[in-house]
């Protein structure tokens, strides 16, 4: 069972919260046009956990075996470092999830069509590629872009397309903000990095655009989030309901006060991937229920 246990905590769970969103907001966006199927979206959850944890189970192992993660450093999951998971078993967990995770979406793809199968085994691919050969995508500095084009707009429209079986503009603009505020966790992980990255002579988006200008870019995506639920609710795609998601700033507030206050350092923000995910809950959270609300009032539930 240590093993097991091992496994979960190098998944890093607490960044769940990045693929079981945009699921959960697709599956909505579908049900508000009349377009729903419980089961679909139980298995859809599954796979998509399981390719997340094996995603970050291989990126553990990657980054152990290429001297990235090292003694002293903070990245990953730390059960490496530790020695309380070998690599081996890292390498044989993450392949098990990205497997069995595959085989599922390979199933809800033959039921629900050929654009399943292409987003769910482009979005395997791209996950493997993150740290895997021959792409090694963090190490190129693409290792950003990759996770807000998977966490973001594939997820929601992969969950989107399961249900109600067509393509939609609004989902892709929906997921957005859910796809910065995913992609401001792996930031903040590579800022805290940049010195041990930079010693593995691997070359990340962070250490390409330097501290200040990934301190700018973090923020950006971080308020770039709450910018795009203003701009979707002028333009009527959300309602003024969403505004509740405005409610979520005083923790970005928090979070930029942590990152500018680190003075260029690591220690300071140490947990500053946990603290964005926790951010990323919260947003998400507020999101989903102002969709989610007047669908209950419209029906009639509250009445």
């Amino acid at each position: 069972m240590n093993g097991v246990k091992e496994w979960i905590r190098g998944s890093r769970p607490f960044s769940f919260t990045g693929s079981v969103a945009p699921t959960l907001l697709g599956a909505l966006w579908a049900y508000r046009g009349g377009s729903f199927n419980a089961l679909l979206l139980a298995g859809t959850i599954v796979a998509i956990l399981l390719l997340h944890a094996g995603v970050n189970l291989f990126s553990d192992y990657k980054d152990f075996s290429n001297k990235v993660d090292v003694p002293g450093s903070y990245g990953s999951s730390g059960v490496l470092l530790e020695g309380t998971l070998s690599p081996q078993s890292a390498r044989r967990g993450g392949l098990i999830c990205l497997v069995a995770g595959t085989l599922i979406g390979v199933g809800i793809g033959i039921l629900q069509g050929p654009m399943v199968l292409v987003l769910g085994l482009a979005g395997a691919l791209i996950g493997y590629s993150y740290t895997g050969s021959p792409l090694k995508l963090k190490y190129r500095g693409l290792g950003a872009p990759a996770v807000f084009l998977i966490y973001g707009p594939m997820i929601a429209l992969g969950s989107y397309y399961v249900q109600a079986q067509h393509f939609s503009w609004g989902i892709l603009a929906l997921s957005i903000p859910l796809g910065l505020l995913t992609t401001c966790i792996l930031h903040s992980n590579d800022i805290r990095d940049m010195s041990y990255d930079k010693a593995a002579g691997i070359k990340t988006l962070s250490l390409g655009i330097g501290r200040q200008g990934a301190e700018l870019l973090y923020n950006g995506m971080l308020y770039g989030a709450y910018v795009a639920i203003l701009v979707m609710i002028g333009t009527r795609l959300l309602p003024v309901w969403s505004l509740v998601c405005l409610a979520s700033l005083p923790v970005a507030f928090r979070l930029t006060r942590t990152l500018t206050g680190s003075k260029g350092g690591a220690e300071g923000i140490r947990l500053l991937d946990q603290q964005s995910a926790q951010l990323h809950t919260q947003f998400s959270v507020l999101m989903l229920a102002s969709l989610w609300l007047p669908l209950l009032f419209r029906q009639g539930v509250f009445s």
